[in-house]
């Protein structure tokens, strides 16, 4: 676990603060999670590119790389909140996220997400998944707005 302001190791004190969090929501206790994010934004980007050019979002949808699920990859500049935000959509639209892989680096998020439909199939409309990338975007835009 790092520290989302400086990226080295979270100390004993953010260990103890998360661990408190995470239990309070496998026990099924609310947890206001957007007061959370808010609480803990950044006000400046915690790295800059060389350029100073912001990374675009850009959102992809793989029905070749599983046999039975859709893979999502999402390439964003990380913020406080990205995952949650991504993890509400997929929510949203009854997603059944069974693996995923979360990189960051040098500001950069670059996740991926096997998903499937609650049927068992994988995304395969146009329509929804236009939808889905919509929403995302919408998402992790606000989280700048915020």
């Amino acid at each position: 676990m790092t520290d989302a302001r400086t990226g080295n190791l979270a100390d004993r004190g953010q260990r103890d603060e998360f661990e408190k969090l995470l239990n309070k929501v496998l026990m099924d206790e609310a947890v206001d999670f957007h007061a959370l994010i808010a609480r803990h934004k950044i006000t400046r980007p915690l790295y800059q590119a060389y350029t100073g050019d912001q990374m675009p979002t850009r959102i992809h949808f793989d029905n070749e790389a599983s046999e039975a699920r859709t893979l999502i990859e999402i390439e964003t500049e990380d913020r406080v909140g990205l995952l949650y935000a991504i993890s509400e959509v997929l929510s949203e639209f009854d997603l059944d996220i069974s693996a995923a892989k979360i990189l960051t680096e040098k500001g950069a998020a670059i996740d991926s997400f096997y998903v499937r439909e609650l049927d068992g199939g994988k995304v395969i409309a146009p329509e929804r998944q236009k939808a889905i990338e919509r929403k995302l975007q919408q998402a992790i835009g606000r989280l700048d707005a915020a």
